[in-house]
């Protein structure tokens, strides 16, 4: 029986791309570079999970592990510029993907939805800046009543903008009803003491107005600011025997 007496420099067929020998070894090398690393993430990733349930976290309420590992195909590229051995190859080999991640409310263009947050890892420590709203490393078990904060925080938020809506909507239909002849717009405001706040602005056709804001603790409007374009045009005379034609106070 004859043997096939392979030559150290002939090349071999891989995935349809024909190989040296040295890059024949830097393809296996890949993949079990690969395989090895999946299964180092997949075991870290499994400590990791135990720590959470460890400090009160519960899986699937408060986060889930989406970590898994599958086989790909996809094209690589191997060896170095620098040494002309660089070349490109389609391999098959296993990968891991996803990971763990934080569950929760939050409020996001006016609507509560459930959501996922990132969360990292530093021994014994985690961090998550969205619930946090810094990058320290904190205990599991503080950072576990943070997002019971957040999500209630954002439950809170929704309601108020519920509630809100339901008063805004009032607001323009009892002033719309009163003065049907008035145009009645939603406006942003800001001040240095409030910020960016909401006015309802019944304007009448002479120009003059009057803007309320919302009060949702007590659902009810306030007046915010008022401007009668009359006594806007008045010149010094005219203002003065206006008001000497006022009631005196009480």
């Amino acid at each position: 029986m004859n043997e096939e007496i392979k030559d150290p420099n002939q090349l071999d067929m891989f995935a349809g791309v024909l190989l040296t020998v040295e890059q024949d070894k830097m393809v296996e090398e890949f993949i079990k570079n690969q395989k090895h690393s999946a299964f180092l993430a997949g075991k870290r990733i499994q400590q990791n999970e135990k720590l959470m349930v460890d400090n009160g976290f519960i899986y699937g309420m408060d986060f889930i592990n989406t970590y898994k590992i599958e086989t790909v195909t996809r094209k690589v590229t191997l060896g170095q510029r620098y040494n002309d051995t660089q070349f490109e190859v389609e391999i098959t080999y296993e990968m891991g993907s996803g990971g763990i991640s934080l569950k929760g409310k939050r409020f996001y263009n006016n609507k509560l939805e459930d959501s996922t947050f990132s969360i990292e890892f530093d021994g014994n420590k985690v961090q998550s800046p969205t619930i946090q709203e810094n990058y320290r490393y904190i205990k599991p078990s503080t950072l576990l009543e943070k997002l019971k904060v957040y999500s209630e925080r954002a439950k809170t938020l929704f309601e108020e903008y519920k509630k809100k809506t339901s008063l805004k909507q009032n607001v323009i239909e009892k002033y719309t009803k009163l003065y049907p002849n008035t145009t009645i717009t939603v406006k942003d405001e800001w001040t240095k003491y409030s910020g960016s706040f909401e006015v309802i602005e019944v304007k009448f056709a002479s120009g003059s107005y009057v803007q309320f804001r919302l009060d949702t603790y007590n659902n009810k409007e306030y007046l915010s600011k008022k401007y009668d374009a009359e006594v806007n045009k008045m010149n010094s005379d005219e203002l003065l025997e206006k008001f000497s034609k006022q009631e005196a106070l009480n």
